[in-house]
């Protein structure tokens, strides 16, 4: 199945999920699907044969079953919503489409050289995550020379900055590991079956992440204070760092940011690239770590 069948799936069902259980006429779907698709597919066609088939798909990938009224229309009933999750996944595929514009739009549209790799393994991912069916991976790490083999229950799908993610059990030991898109070199779904870690929950799983990172030693959530200067901070005001940010204080010479996260190399990295423009507060071996970092690269 393509990226963009897949893509106009998911808009079909953020259509009927805006107002659950009120049906809405196919005209209507079809206008609302030629309306969110690229410049290049408003000249397609969307017709009855094809939603039927994309019922199917839905209820058997999804999960969620579009329902029809007499002479009213199409409706999701409110038990079968799909999950907040499935927005990124909206999200990474209109991107995708998005950048297949045709090419007379090229003066108008600019889009960063660097590609996100991997969305392909995307759908296959999640269809076994919705199964609980393991997967098969040829994975290469950046420092090793060969890809090797892995066999892991994928339990969540993560994009972060610019990049996307697996988080899966690994089969036998049951070791949870995350694993980059863009370094999967193969991948083969199985029909080997099974069950998340107990007590694993995965809408809290990262909560306390900067990124993708978290420490497995047992570290508790820092609360992280950060002193920016007023544009940086201002940058940092309109796309937090963390959903735990707040803001502390702002002044004409200084923003006051506070962050619960774990202190990790991620973080430390994101520090480091604002160079002179923030000044950790707390906690002091964190501040400490900075200031010494920053006299290593002078």
């Amino acid at each position: 199945m393509s990226p963009y069948t897949t893509l106009r799936q998911l808009h079909l069902i953020t259509r009927l999920q805006r107002f659950p259980g009120q049906p809405v006429p196919f005209a209507e779907l079809r206008r609302y699907l030629l309306e969110q698709t690229s410049v290049g597919d408003r000249q397609g066609s969307y017709g009855e044969r094809t939603f039927g088939r994309d019922r199917d798909q839905i209820a058997e990938l999804f999960g969620v079953s579009i329902r029809s009224r007499r002479h009213q229309g199409y409706y999701i009933a409110e038990t079968e919503l799909l999950p907040p999750g499935h927005a990124a996944l909206l999200e990474a595929l209109e991107l995708r489409e998005f950048l297949r514009l045709p090419a007379a739009l090229a003066p108008f549209v600019q889009a960063e050289a660097r590609r996100p790799l991997g969305l392909e393994y995307l759908r296959p991912l999640l269809r076994a995550a919705q199964a609980g069916h393991i997967v098969e991976l040829r994975y290469q790490k950046h420092w090793e020379p060969a890809a090797a083999p892995r066999s892991l229950g994928p339990l969540l799908l993560r994009e972060s900055r610019g990049r996307w993610y697996v988080l899966g059990m690994m089969e036998g030991s049951g070791h949870l590991a995350c694993f980059g898109l863009d370094r999967i070199r193969q991948l083969t779904p199985t029909t080997r079956p099974f069950r998340p870690p107990a007590g694993f929950e995965a809408a809290s799983y990262f909560a306390h992440c900067f990124g993708i990172t978290r420490p497995t030693d047992g570290q508790e959530p820092a609360r992280i204070r950060l002193r920016f200067a007023p544009v940086q901070g201002r940058y940092a005001l309109s796309y937090p760092l963390h959903a735990s940010q707040q803001l502390e204080s702002e002044t004409e010479d200084a923003i006051c940011l506070s962050l619960n996260v774990y202190d990790t190399h991620e973080l430390r990295m994101e520090l480091l690239s604002y160079g002179g423009e923030v000044e950790v507060l707390e906690p002091p071996d964190l501040r400490t770590w900075l200031r010494e970092a920053h006299g290593a690269a002078a």
